[in-house]
C-alpha cells in the first residue's frame, strides 16, 4: 500500500445558512398544562435567522406568527417546534436517538417537509403524560324517538 502525502481529500462545503454559532435554548410547556403533561426539551439551533424566516415562511400565517411574537423569528421557531414535539411526544416518539437521520425518536420530525434536519437537534427530551384511564367521565345519551 502506497502512502501519498500529496494527495487532498476534498471536504464537503458548509452551506452558508450553517455557517453560524449554534445557539441552544431550554423550552417548557407553560403551567396551563400542568396537570395533563409534562413536556420539556433542550433543542439546538444550528442555523442562521435568515434560514429560520425561511422555515416560518414555508408554512402559512408566516406573518401572523412574526406579528404576535413580536418580529422575534426564534420565538416563532421554537413555538412552533414546541407544538410538533408534543405531538411527536403523545405519539411514541419521545425518545432522543443517538443516530439523528433515523426515522424513530423525536428528532425524525426534522426530515419532515418544511423542516431542515441540518438544522435543529434535540438533545434533550423529559415527557410525562398525565392523563390515564381515570381522568375520563361519561354518562348514557338517551336517544330521542321521532314520529314521522
Amino acid at each position: 500500500m502506497q502512502n501519498d502525502s500529496n494527495v487532498e481529500t476534498p471536504q464537503a462545503e458548509i452551506p452558508a445558512y450553517l455557517q453560524c454559532e449554534p445557539r441552544t435554548y431550554n423550552v417548557k410547556l407553560d403551567s396551563v398544562h400542568e396537570f395533563t403533561c409534562d413536556l420539556e426539551f433542550t433543542i439546538v439551533i444550528k442555523c442562521t435567522d435568515e434560514e429560520l424566516h425561511e422555515h416560518n415562511n414555508f408554512w402559512s400565517n408566516s406573518e401572523y406568527r412574526l406579528k404576535k411574537n413580536n418580529g422575534d423569528i426564534v420565538a416563532v421557531i421554537l413555538k412552533m417546534i414546541g407544538r410538533k414535539v408534543f405531538w411527536a411526544c403523545y405519539g411514541g416518539k419521545d425518545v432522543v436517538s443517538s443516530d439523528h437521520a433515523s426515522n424513530w425518536g423525536i428528532n425524525s420530525i426534522f426530515h419532515e417537509e418544511g423542516w431542515g434536519h441540518e438544522s435543529f437537534e434535540i438533545t434533550k427530551l423529559n415527557f410525562d403524560n398525565y392523563v390515564d384511564d381515570d381522568a375520563f367521565e361519561f354518562e348514557p345519551v338517551k336517544l330521542e324517538v321521532q314520529s314521522c
